[in-house]
């Protein structure tokens, strides 16, 4: 029976630390699928270990990490942060570039709001948002799209998905997936 395990929060901190940002977010993507699109409980450690072995990792040593006090003090090292920064709502973005300056922003807010915090973060005049990467590009890296994803990141209507996806992805290469009436798309497994 599997036992209690360390929140995703924590499991995240210590992946941040020894495997840096961009493992740590893939691990926080694939917590969420799991958890909303699987009903998978990620609160049991059997499939937390699943999901940090499936990033390339050692699941049980990191799992390991994230219950000893070290794995709490690196969060918690976050919620001091937030706490200086006046952070008392949810949602709160807090945006800090390297020299430890940032913006704060509570509540729902349009889009401009953002841009103008990433603008002044960066401490820079108009920001260019980067090229999108190509459909195939995008589902390697991210292993599974659900077509929402796809319809907002390449701005398609839902009724043109599959053409776009036929288009743009060379066959064989991927598998369909359909969860309640969503469709969803993964690198096939050879």
């Amino acid at each position: 029976m599997d036992k209690s395990l360390a929140p995703v929060m924590i499991v995240f901190k210590v992946i941040q630390q020894h495997h840096g940002n961009t493992v740590a977010y893939d691990c926080l993507r694939r917590s969420r699928e799991a958890l909303f699109a699987f009903n998978r409980n990620i609160a049991k450690e059997s499939v937390m270990i699943d999901i940090v072995n499936q990033l390339g990792l050692d699941g049980e040593a990191i799992i390991q990490d994230a219950e000893h006090q070290s794995g709490q003090s690196l969060l918690n090292e976050d919620f001091r942060l937030a706490r200086s920064l006046g952070v008392r709502g949810f949602p709160t973005i807090v945006m800090i570039n390297e020299e430890n300056k940032g913006a704060k922003i509570v509540g729902s807010r349009p889009l401009e709001s953002y841009v103008e915090g990433l603008q002044q973060v960066l401490n820079t005049g108009e920001i260019k948002p980067r090229q999108q990467p190509s459909l195939s590009n995008l589902l390697s890296q991210e292993k599974l799209l659900f077509s929402k994803e796809i319809e907002v990141m390449y701005e398609i209507d839902k009724s043109g998905i599959n053409a776009f996806v036929e288009k743009e992805l060379a066959p064989g290469s991927y598998e369909i997936g359909d969860l309640l009436g969503e469709f969803y798309y993964t690198t096939k497994s050879s």
